[in-house]
């Protein structure tokens, strides 16, 4: 069945990076062979220079071939060189590619989210809530002008000159008060201290012992 259908299964299709790889290890194993094509041109070059005759032209022969084989290695490595700058170039673009692909759907993304936000804002709403923000702030700015006003004394203010003759009685006052004080202190400062007096109450019982004992002679 599979002869005449062919199989079911699929080869998976190459991409720039696995091709990339393959050129890469040709490339590698080109450098190899040209390695070894050099060992053997020094080889026949080293030998050219202790012969003579015959046996120098079969080793100059032997040399060319050596070098025409060695310049086939080359021009291949060159073009898979050139095939592998290519894929490169080509990878690059597809990177950026890709890049940019994701950028413009994380822009369609982020455009969707924005406009699904966008759709939740009530522009009439916020203008309600600014207003009754400056109401408020009005509000609030009358209440502290009027706790800092002053307030009134009943009856008006006091009458300058009535105070200066209040203060000027009151010094008179204070002014006598402090006199009568300093007089008093002057003639209790006369006065013998209480222990200097003479006590009479002691002096008068022995006054009255001695006429009772004239009595009684």
């Amino acid at each position: 069945m599979n002869r005449l259908f062919g199989s079911g299964s699929k080869q998976p299709k190459p991409t720039l990076d696995s091709a990339s790889a393959n050129l890469e290890k040709r490339i590698g194993e080109l450098d190899v062979q040209i390695q070894a094509k050099n060992i053997r041109l020094r080889e026949h070059h080293e030998a050219t220079k202790r012969m003579r005759g015959p046996a120098l032209q079969r080793r100059r022969e032997e040399a060319l071939r050596v070098l025409a084989s060695r310049k086939r290695l080359e021009e291949q490595r060159s073009r898979l060189e050139q095939q592998l700058e290519g894929m490169q170039n080509a990878q690059a673009m597809q990177d950026n590619l890709q890049g940019t692909m994701a950028t413009v759907e994380a822009m369609r993304t982020a455009n969707k989210t924005l406009k699904k936000q966008f759709g939740k804002i009530d522009l009439d709403r916020i203008e309600r809530v600014q207003d009754e923000m400056r109401d408020l702030q009005a509000l609030g700015d009358e209440i502290n002008e009027t706790l800092s006003m002053g307030y009134e004394i009943p009856g008006g203010e006091p009458d300058e000159a009535e105070l200066d003759e209040e203060l000027a009685a009151l010094g008179d006052e204070l002014y006598g008060d402090s006199m009568l004080e300093l007089e008093g202190g002057a003639a209790d400062a006369d006065k013998l201290p209480d222990f200097l007096q003479e006590d009479t109450s002691v002096t008068e019982p022995a006054a009255t012992t001695t006429k009772v004992q004239e009595v009684a002679r």
